[in-house]
């Protein structure tokens, strides 16, 4: 047969040809010219894909009917099986029969060039049950695609099976890229990169899913594959399947693309830090206690927070929150819900309620068996103690109206939507009867996007994450859970996260802070001086998220202040703003982060970022090697967990060492923030030994110190250095009392010196009672 050859494919130029101009896939990006051919050797067909970087021949020989019979090679290399053990798995016999079964017979049938791709078709056998399979292979740019289709509703999923031939195979996950709580990963190999993935758009399978970590490096699995649930009736869909395995030098061009959307808002939240509370007792008092919290993170100068409410503004205990629109009955009720949202709009802050679609509660008065989805064998699908899984298209026809009823009826600025971006799409599936039902994960991640949309075009809409690159700027953020048994341990490869998620949604944190580190923290650690926050501070700004406090409660009220103002003013620096470069450090070398992932040296965890802005960070997120940067004269050492960054000489934070042991430190407009960690020492206008928040307005100095034990000197003149200074007064106001106590300042020169009192939350230095302000 003659080769056909001469097809040639442009950068940012792949696409399948049998697919449809309006669907979208998940084809990787080229960056350079691509000239592919397919030619006959023997009973093998060769798909070449030949451009400047290397030479990739994926060769199929149709030996045994699995994925065992494609091998790869580079560069006339020796080849590798990508897929070994791979294949189609059936139910025949009464049994799940994996690709590799002995049991089951594979006839070849028939292989054959059709136009642009080879055709293969297969039977599978066992006793009088068959099944017949079509296998269409292609080459598109530097990927090999084979569509999947047949099976008469006999195959269970597909399994990519494991990689052998490899020389020191690495495999590399990438953070945020995730099915449910596992990821697929990349396999980097003696200079190239390798990539197997399920296109998730043309599939017809119920879900995907990716193998565990162990299980993943140990057996070198890039990822799992897709499955096909039996319906109700106990007939499963015929296969559709478009699996890609690329190939090349850069990594980027193996990474599938994705689809996006702009977020339906415009509010950025780049002002905003974010409160999560946790949990709200079934109280009177309850909302009184909260309020309470709230005032003195507002005494403290904390003044601009996003407080995200969770369910148990709906309920009492019973979990029942299903299109729930009546305050809590122990709590007051609709009343004291409103009432207690009014007072901290009055505080300045931003408040959301928390909406979810996902559960519907056996005790909820709208209860009826036809609402909850069902599993295959017709029961009602559980996802908690006396509670099912909501029909995602009864969801779906309630939202809308829901949340304009929730926006209308409480003054809140926002939706927080909980669990539908926490988990993957195929977790709403719904295996009914009716023809409304979703089954698959196309049906399911359809109408998750449609909840989601609905929720955004009621007003500002936020939420849980996990699995949000799935719905990437659906809603205008999420809480940025980092799935994993350990995802503090996972080497911080940020590329994907900043370059497709950061443009178009602002998300916070990495996940809650015990979250981060799988709940592994010991109490003892939880404060403002723990080495868990610094590394989660650090992590939060290199991943470009917004800053979610600590629990209070939980971690004290230190750590949320330190919290809050090192992120504070950075992240208004970030926050969707474009990334203009990502490099790796190693050896004293930035390596971009192709050459990083080639050596290994992104694993080290020492990460910089610099922003279209002039902004630069520099993040420590690995566990041994300190790293030290330099910035002009200025030697900022940073331990394992800890960061720097600037932009011009207006804005300056560091965790870091520059000569006088570990200091937090924040400088920018607005205040000026310290913890010497029980050191004494000057910075600017303050010396002290511990904590201190300075926030200096026109003619008015708050000072809020935190584990001073020794005076607090604060040069006034630094601040008024055009004003000789009258003896000035110091204000002490405590978090119990609307009026403070008045104290005459004591003065060295232009310097006030204090010893702070324990009861006393915030100091104020201001001029006399009798001196007008200069100027008026």
């Amino acid at each position: 047969m003659a080769d056909q050859t001469g097809v040639v494919m442009a950068p940012s130029e792949q696409q399948p040809t049998s697919a449809s101009q309006s669907q979208p896939s998940i084809f990787p990006m080229l960056h350079e010219e691509v000239e592919t051919s397919i030619r006959k050797e023997g009973i093998s067909f060769v798909f070449e894909s030949r451009s400047v970087s290397a030479v990739v021949q994926f060769i199929y020989t149709p030996i045994d009917g699995t994925f065992a019979d494609i091998e790869v090679e580079v560069n006339n290399s020796d080849p590798i099986t990508p897929a070994e053990d791979g294949g189609i798995a059936v139910e025949m016999g009464g049994s799940v029969r994996p690709p590799d079964s002995e049991e089951v017979e594979r006839h070849f049938i028939s292989c054959e060039q059709v136009g642009d791709c080879v055709e293969a078709r297969w039977q599978w056998k066992l006793g009088e049950e068959q099944a017949n399979f079509l296998y269409r292979f292609r080459i598109s740019g530097k990927s090999l695609v084979v569509e999947i289709e047949g099976g008469h509703g006999k195959g269970t999923g597909l399994s990519l099976g494991r990689v052998t031939g490899a020389l020191h195979p690495r495999l590399i996950a990438i953070p945020y890229f995730n099915f449910g709580d596992n990821y697929p990963c990349i396999l980097c190999t003696s200079g190239y990169f390798l990539s197997s993935f399920v296109d998730w758009h043309y599939s017809r399978a119920s879900s995907l899913y990716a193998p565990p970590e162990a299980e993943s490096q140990r057996l070198v699995q890039l990822n799992g594959g897709c499955s096909y649930a039996s319906q109700s009736d106990g007939k499963r869909s015929d296969f559709q399947e478009r699996w890609l395995i690329t190939v090349s030098t850069q990594y980027e061009e193996v990474l599938p693309a994705f689809s996006t959307a702009e977020a339906g808002q415009s509010d950025t939240l780049a002002d905003w830090v974010w409160y999560n509370i946790p949990y709200i007792d079934a109280s009177q008092e309850s909302y009184v206690e909260l309020y309470e919290n709230m005032l003195q993170l507002k005494l403290m100068g904390i003044d601009h927070l996003i407080i995200n409410h969770p369910s148990e503004t709906w309920h009492d205990g019973d979990g029942d929150t299903a299109l729930a629109v009546e305050g809590a009955e122990a709590k007051g009720g609709e009343d004291a819900l409103s009432e207690y949202l009014e007072a901290l709009s009055d505080l300045g802050y931003k408040t959301s309620l928390q909406v979810n679609y996902r559960h519907i509660a056996t005790t909820n008065s709208n209860w009826q068996p036809e609402l909850a989805a069902q599993l295959a064998d017709s029961s009602p699908t559980p996802t908690g103690p006396g509670l099912y899984l909501l029909k995602p298209s009864e969801a779906l026809a309630h939202a809308p109206e829901h949340a304009r009823t929730i926006i209308d009826k409480y003054p809140c600025d926002a939706l927080y939507v909980s669990d539908h971006a926490e988990v993957p799409p195929w977790e709403f599936n719904d295996f009914s009867a009716d023809a409304s039902a979703a089954d698959s994960l196309a049906g399911s991640y359809s109408l998750q996007q449609s909840i989601l949309h609905s929720q955004a075009q009621a007003g500002l809409a936020i939420g849980n994450g996990g699995n949000h690159w799935f719905y990437a700027g659906l809603l205008t953020g999420y809480l940025a859970r980092m799935v994993g048994n350990d995802p503090s341990r996972i080497p911080p490869l940020v590329d994907f996260d900043l370059q497709n998620l950061h443009p178009i949604e602002t998300d916070a944190g990495l996940g809650t802070i015990d979250q981060y580190f799988a709940g592994h923290i010991p109490q003892g650690e939880k404060h403002s001086r723990s080495a868990y926050l610094d590394r989660y501070l650090a992590a939060t700004a290199a991943f470009g998220h917004a800053c979610l406090l600590p629990d209070q409660l939980e971690w004290g009220i230190a750590s949320a202040v330190k919290s809050y103002y090192m992120l504070r003013e950075l992240q208004k620096h970030y926050l969707r703003v474009p990334v203009h470069a990502i490099a790796y450090c190693h050896n004293d070398q930035f390596l971009e982060t192709n050459d990083a992932l080639l050596s290994g040296a992104f694993a080290h965890g020492q990460v910089r970022v610099t922003y279209d802005n002039g902004l630069e960070i520099y993040a420590n997120l690995g566990w041994e090697q300190s790293w030290t940067v330099h910035r002009d004269d200025v030697a900022y050492h940073l331990p394992p967990g800890s960061f720097c960054a600037w932009q011009d000489s207006s804005l300056l934070v560091y965790s870091a060492d520059v000569g006088s042991g570990h200091i937090d430190y924040a400088s920018c407009a607005d205040y000026l923030f310290v913890d010497t960690r029980g050191q004494r020492g000057r910075f600017g206008p303050v010396e002290l030994d511990g904590a201190v928040a300075i926030k200096e307005r026109k003619w008015e100095i708050d000072v809020v110190p935190f584990g001073c034990q020794a005076d607090i000197v604060i040069d006034v003149g630094q601040y008024w250095p055009d004003r000789k200074l009258p003896p000035l007064r110091l204000l002490a106001f405590k978090s119990d009392d609307d009026d403070p106590d008045v104290y005459r300042a004591d003065m060295e020169g232009d310097r006030v010196r204090f010893k702070p009192l324990e009861d006393v939350v915030t100091y104020r230095i201001v001029l006399p009672e009798w001196m007008v302000e200069p100027g008026r």
